[in-house]
């Protein structure tokens, strides 16, 4: 029997459409095998490279620490040395010490080990001797869960004993190093005994026998850290992975670690600061980028199969025109889509280059200004206010304040995402270019006037968010007079402190203010009745119509205030108007000659650094007007030079130093100056400098153009913060 005739065509497509696929798919299939020989390799050499890089940084905050904790026992011995020579001199001399955030006693022992003298009276117990050099011994004491590195000398027949809060050391240096998810950092003296760790039941027992016997209730295989203690204790610093276990976990889970080691120098002996991470930690995010790298290649390769399936069978089925005119269209548009990307790529560099240019241009321009300023303040400072030399001074300093206007407003174009910065803003300049401004936006039957009871006084804050909120409160006022006659008001008084705390008596007023500006904005409007008063300042809520506002003007007028540490009130009668009293605490000059008087009174040590001569003239000048002494420079290592021989009280660094930024150096001492306030000069206060202080790699920051005077507020500023903390 003949097959019918449709069967034999069904046959013959289904063949052909075999013949068509079977060359794709082989290609496919060889595809995907070198892709699998590829793959591995490159897995191989990118796994090591991570892996080596990861490790690497890990040697680097290892060493980093080292060098904190030596410089940190050089300190403590520096201070026993000095007690030690009194006690010398005087045997019956009883030794006093200044605390500090890890000092926190110095006693006497006899030779039998008996406390025969305490300075603060702290008592402690535990005397696990930890390391023992040619003359100092150093011995592990606790108190409750506060363990203390006790550094004991001898003289005659009595011992000199420095008493460290080692615990608070370790939080200091060592608790905010995060390593891995579960990791931490551990040091070890030369025998295996545990000199510090993240869990307080571990300090001083055997890295080895005395785990075995805490957790005695455990079935525990130490050989793999054994080894890892051998190699530790042989090498002066290295990298070794090995099995052990959680300690800081109760279940104890095994797991795979690494361990990045380096030996700090203890007098003849030394100890191991070793930094742990879980080795997943590590591994596992670099075995998922891969895979997730894998698995798009592997997606690709089996689209591009299909593709190439699906175009050999329409090659079959259509013309080579409209395969061509296919990749014709495809090709025009891929230029038309290149050529876009190229505009906008070239767009996007124009901007990133006027940003660059306009930063650049912000900095010289304040570096130019600093000296114009302060040389002009000296000149002033030294002559007659009544001569004709104080008014060409003058003259010449309040031009520059002009020009460092200009300045700021030109910064303003390559800052993205910085705190909002606050200056003196003196309030009658204020309130008259908010009334030039509502002129525009008033109508004839309206009346503007002014009243102002003021004498120079500024307020710190913004000037651009003050001058909206009085601009948004007078344009509500006239909406609220419509179409009648009416009249606007703008009063400003300086008011006692007391005044403010009798109208809103449920709130606190700080006392760090004993005066206020009061702003009041009044309008002979339609008013108000209690019920909406209540709800003015709640966001969406208005009394306009639908489409004719938004119900946030006032809501953010009264965050700005909030945020200038004034308050914003209202008092309204319906049918006769409302008046917004809105009160800034008064910035007072006296305030700023305080500054000056505690620089000069406490004889602060400073050293200036900045790569601009001029400045650095300035400066000298300057503080040496108030009779302080400050040391300049203007390269990194100078600066490192000396404050590695010489004492200061403050750092003030230009953040384009030569030689690397001013932030980077301030992170580079970090810990190592404790009582050293660092401060960053900058034309702007870059997302870097902010974070900086966020994260106490430095105290502050100051906009140029500087002054000694502005240079004390800030130091003090920064000191009374420290201190809060």
């Amino acid at each position: 029997m003949k097959p019918n005739k449709p069967d034999a065509q069904e046959k013959r497509s289904t063949l052909e459409t075999l013949h068509t696929l079977w060359v794709p798919m082989a290609v496919g299939a060889v595809l995907l095998v070198i892709l699998a020989i590829v793959a591995n390799l490159v897995w191989k050499d990118y796994s090591t490279a991570l892996m080596e890089s990861q490790t690497r940084q890990m040697e680097l905050v290892v060493q980093s620490l080292a060098d904190s904790i030596e410089f940190s026992l050089e300190e403590y011995l520096d201070r026993l040395d000095s007690a030690v020579a009194k006690v010398e001199a005087n045997p019956d001399y009883k030794p006093t010490l200044a605390p500090s955030d890890t000092l926190s006693d110095l006693w006497l022992e006899d030779n039998d080990g008996n406390v025969i003298y305490r300075c603060y009276g702290l008592t402690a117990v535990g005397d696990v001797l930890l390391t023992r050099t040619s003359d100092i011994s150093y011995w592990q004491y606790h108190s409750g869960d506060t363990h203390y590195l006790v550094l004991k000398k001898d003289v005659g027949a009595q011992s000199v004993c420095l008493v460290v809060n080692s615990t608070m050391l370790y939080r200091q240096l060592v608790s905010d190093i995060r390593v891995g998810t579960n990791g931490y950092v551990v040091i070890k003296n030369d025998r295996d005994m545990v000199v510090m760790h993240p869990e307080a039941a571990q300090w001083g027992i055997q890295v080895v026998d005395g785990r075995q016997k805490l957790y005695a209730y455990k079935d525990l295989d130490l050989t793999s850290l054994s080894e890892l203690l051998k190699a530790q204790r042989t090498q002066d610093s290295g990298i070794r992975d090995y099995y052990s276990y959680w300690w800081t976990d109760p279940k104890l889970p095994r797991v795979h670690k690494i361990s990045a080691f380096r030996h700090l120098d203890v007098g003849s002996s030394f100890w191991i600061v070793s930094a742990v991470v879980d080795y997943d930690d590590l591994y596992q995010p670099v075995r998922d980028s891969f895979l997730k790298m894998a698995l798009m290649f592997s997606a690709v390769a089996v689209v591009l199969v299909l593709f190439t399936g699906m175009m050999f069978r329409l090659q079959r089925k259509n013309q080579r025109s409209v395969t061509k005119i296919n990749d014709l269209q495809e090709v025009n548009e891929a230029l038309e889509e290149l050529q876009k990307s190229r505009e906008s790529l070239a767009h996007d560099q124009r901007l990133q280059l006027m940003g660059t240019l306009t930063g650049g241009i912000a900095h010289e321009f304040n570096n130019f200004l600093t000296p114009i300023t302060g040389y002009a303040d000296l000149i002033m400072a030294d002559a007659d206010p009544e001569s004709e030399i104080y008014d060409n001074a003058r003259e010449i300093s309040e031009a520059a304040e002009k020009a460092r206007d200009v300045v700021k407003q030109i910064s303003s174009m390559s800052r993205k995402n910085v705190e909002t910065v606050y200056d003196a803003v003196p309030v009658e300049s204020l309130i008259e270019h908010t009334c030039k401004l509502v002129e525009t936006n008033c109508p004839k039957q309206v009346r503007l006037r002014q009243e102002l009871e003021l004498h120079g006084e500024n307020v710190l804050g913004n000037s651009t968010q003050l001058q909206q909120v009085l601009l948004n409160i007078c344009i509500n006022g006239i909406h609220a007079i419509g179409v009648g006659e009416g009249s606007l008001t703008l009063r400003a008084k300086v008011v006692p402190r007391e005044e403010l705390a009798a109208r809103i008596p449920e709130e606190k007023i700080s006392d760090d203010w004993q005066s206020y500006v009061r702003v009041s904005v009044t309008d002979t409007g339609c008013g108000m009745d209690k019920d909406t008063l209540a709800h003015i300042f709640e966001p969406f809520f208005t009394t306009k119509k639908q489409g004719e506002g938004t119900g946030l003007g006032l809501a953010l007028a009264e965050q700005i205030i909030s945020t200038h540490r004034g308050h914003i009130l209202a008092e309204s009668t319906l049918g006769q108007g409302t008046t917004f009293d809105i009160y800034l605490p008064v910035l007072e000059q006296q305030r700023a000659r305080e500054q000056v008087q505690w620089g000069v009174d406490h004889k602060l040590r400073i050293l200036a650094a900045d790569d601009n001569k001029k400045v650095l003239n300035l400066l000298e000048k300057d503080f040496g007007r108030f009779g302080l002494e400050v040391l300049t420079c203007s390269r990194r290592g100078e600066v490192r030079t000396l404050l590695e021989t010489q004492p200061f009280d403050a750092l003030i660094i230009d953040e384009g130093l030569t030689g690397g930024s001013g932030v980077e150096l301030c992170m580079s001492i970090q810990g190592k100056y404790p009582a050293l306030t660092r401060i960053v000069m900058t034309s702007i206060p870059t997302r870097e400098i902010v974070d900086a202080r966020r994260h106490g790699v430095i105290d502050g920051y100051i906009l140029k153009p500087v002054s000694a005077a502005t240079l004390l507020e800030e130091i003090r500023a920064c000191r009374r913060s420290e201190k809060q903390k």
